[in-house]
């Protein structure tokens, strides 16, 4: 039996490539997003009543994560596990899946309305930027909280894995930006502390030993994440993150 999904909406984020966008929901509580409804389905009565729900579900594609013809694979390698053992698809939260479906619990700060409909302000949003989103669905604590839950091979960490740290010219760069992009320096820290970096090179997993300044930190090494209209450039060594600058894209 084939099955013919239409989107009901497109997702604005602040992650514009999949490099630094945080592995689970509300990792980075500040990270911002806003859905969008197409034309067919922007109607306020379609979310009459969802004003009352402090969280949402997110049903969306991995559309960047569609693999030509169809192909996946039976097995994945977790981030959690280093990346070097293999567990299930349907064992993991892969977006490479048989049907690359998303579901993500996202905080519901407001609704808009505009003259193209109505628009969801999202916080805690860990999806790419023009993700299409399938549906929503109400969180419900009651029932969807299930505290005798087992978690497998992914406990949740004991607290932040990373200690972030930013350049004076980082610094100067955020708090100008925060004008436009309230609690900037939030969320980069909270981006950062939960390591974009791939597993085999995080502070978790890594045994290599790298030629790093006098301040630990890797000297070659730079990384870059794409936030918001900037590419985010830092350096790392261990558990230990400092950002470098903020350059325009």
């Amino acid at each position: 039996m084939a099955v013919h999904l239409d989107p009901i909406g497109v997702l604005h984020t602040c992650f514009k490539e999949k490099f630094g966008i945080p592995r689970q929901p509300n990792l980075a509580v500040e990270a911002p997003g806003t859905l969008e409804f197409f034309p067919e389905f922007a109607r306020s009565e379609s979310i009459r009543g969802l004003e009352q729900f402090s969280h949402i579900w997110l049903i969306f594609v991995f559309h960047k994560a569609v693999k030509k013809g169809g192909k996946w694979s039976a097995m994945v390698r977790p981030p959690r596990l280093g990346g070097n053992k293999k567990v299930g698809v349907f064992a993991s939260r892969s977006p490479f899946r048989p049907n690359p479906i998303g579901m993500s619990c996202i905080r519901l700060e407001a609704i808009e309305s505009t003259p193209k409909g109505p628009v969801l302000h999202l916080t805690g949003v860990d999806i790419l930027d023009q993700t299409p989103v399938l549906d929503i669905k109400p969180y419900l604590p009651y029932s969807d909280r299930l505290d005798t839950a087992r978690d497998g091979f992914a406990p949740a960490p004991d607290n932040k894995t990373c200690q972030v740290s930013f350049s004076n010219t980082a610094a100067i760069q955020i708090q100008e930006r925060e004008k436009a992009i309230p609690n900037l320096f939030s969320i980069i820290t909270q981006v950062l502390e939960n390591d974009p970096r791939p597993a085999y090179s995080n502070a978790r997993f890594s045994s290599i030993k790298e030629e790093t300044r006098t301040d630990g930190l890797n000297k070659d090494r730079v990384y870059g994440i794409r936030l918001f209209d900037f590419d985010l450039k830092w350096q790392a060594a261990g558990n230990k993150i400092r950002v470098l600058c903020l350059d325009p894209v």
